[in-house]
């Protein structure tokens, strides 16, 4: 206690220092620690940025309007699959209605048009004179057509046969005539030549009167019933030619009529399959609407027609639909003084003031649009523009558990639209610039 007692206390070496220290150097210390202050801030305040940055504030609203669910044709209500506030995605069958007719009308549609495909092969064979080739029976009904083109098939070969067979019989007769008048005229020629040269023998001897006159007056007229017989067997000769031509010719138009029947009918018929083929597809599609589908994903916010058997009016409305968002789009009021640094795509962050921003954060987003002109508030007696911030994501995430915190149309948010970068010390100089820009007006 004596000892602690005899040390000198901690004040008067702090006094015995300031003693030994002369007050010029205390006063060189302390103006170097200045500068030293100064210079680093300097630099700090060149190298240091701060965002410029326009507040607003504003209010989340609906991204998009409601979708409307309707249906072309209309119908009776067959079954109701969805109910009110039940999420939906794209696509999703909402209501259907009875396909009964439409159903009917396609599956007769697709009757006639296979009944037709099978009609035009065995026509196409007609035409080009070989056998059909029919398409595969993929049911009953086209099994039977094609049971019944071939029966006509046949048919209409036994009745080609019978056509060129009654010209071919003609043909064959006329040939046979031919023939005949062929050996006719050589008998009819030798006779003529005979006659001739019995003439050229006896007129000599009725020179000489070794033969009377009437034998030479005889001979004559043998002679010229001989040429004017074998001049009708050459005339017959070349009418049974004629009727061979005749006939050749009347079997090749009769097989040209027939395949020009067979020709028309086809262009008929493929005719009318380019019209079924334009028509299948709108009632295909006409099936298809007898469910009635969600446009988009979202949510029901209402089902209008709610009774099993109702009818339903072509274009009345069945359901709305709340469409999911998969981004929250923010109306902001900026002050007409700040508008000037703002522009379309400029970084934005919102704090929903709904959640504590230092605990959830804020929501990333861009300026997508900004209205044309002032706003006048009557009740505030004020004017802003309207700014339009869509966010980067749907939602604020609750980091401790890892889910999005539901946030809805009307909550109100805090915008802040983040400008360009400027230095600490290019806001300590804009007053000085300010005022050197006005020095000197007057």
């Amino acid at each position: 206690m004596s000892e602690l007692a005899t040390q000198p206390a901690p004040h008067t070496h702090l006094e015995d220092l300031a003693s030994r220290v002369k007050p010029r150097q205390a006063s060189s210390l302390l103006l170097w620690a200045i500068v030293a202050f100064f210079v680093i801030f300097v630099v700090w305040a060149s190298w240091a940025t701060l965002d410029r940055t326009v507040r607003g504030s504003g209010r989340v609203i609906a991204s998009s309007q409601l979708q409307t669910v309707s249906n072309l044709e209309g119908g009776v209500v067959k079954e109701i699959l969805v109910r009110t506030g039940q999420l939906v995605r794209a696509g999703q069958p909402i209501v259907r209605l009875d396909p009964t007719a439409t159903g009917g009308e396609l599956g007769s549609g697709e009757a006639q048009t296979a009944a037709l495909l099978v009609k035009i092969a065995r026509l196409k064979a007609e035409v080009l004179g070989r056998e059909p080739v029919y398409p595969a029976a993929s049911n009953p009904a086209i099994a039977e057509q094609i049971e019944i083109e071939r029966a006509l098939h046949a048919a209409k070969m036994q009745e080609l046969a019978g056509i060129t067979g009654a010209y071919g019989a003609r043909g064959v007769q006329a040939t046979r005539a031919v023939n005949e008048a062929r050996s006719a005229l050589e008998a009819r020629r030798s006779a003529s030549e005979a006659r001739a040269y019995e003439l050229e023998m006896i007129k000599p001897l009725v020179d000489k009167g070794i033969e009377p006159r009437l034998t030479l007056n005889q001979a004559s007229s043998a002679a010229a019933v001989a040429a004017s017989e074998a001049a009708q067997a050459s005339a017959a000769l070349a009418r049974s030619q004629a009727a061979v031509s005749e006939a050749g010719a009347s079997l090749a138009q009769a097989r040209q009529d027939w395949r020009a029947r067979a020709a028309d009918e086809l262009a008929k018929a493929q005719a009318d399959l380019s019209a079924r083929a334009s028509t299948m597809p709108a009632l295909a599609a006409r099936l298809e609407r007898t469910t009635v589908r969600a446009p988009l994903a979202g949510r029901i916010n209402r089902v209008i027609v709610t009774t099993v058997g109702a009818a339903v009016a072509p274009g009345a409305p069945i359901a709305e639909i709340s469409p999911s968002r998969d981004t929250l789009l923010v109306e902001a009021r900026v002050r007409p003084e700040d508008i000037a640094r703002v522009r379309t795509g400029q970084h934005a962050r919102i704090n929903i003031t709904a959640y504590d921003s230092s605990v959830y954060g804020w929501i990333d987003g861009k300026v997508e649009s900004i209205s044309p002109d002032a706003i006048v508030d009557e009740k505030a007696q004020a004017s802003y523009y309207n700014v339009f911030v869509r966010t980067d994501t749907k939602g604020l995430l609750d980091r401790r558990t890892g889910t999005l915190l539901p946030i809805g149309t009307g909550m109100t948010a805090e915008i802040n639209l983040l400008g360009d970068p400027r230095t600490v010390m290019q806001y300590i100089l804009t007053p000085i610039t300010r005022l050197s820009e006005r020095a000197f007006r007057e």
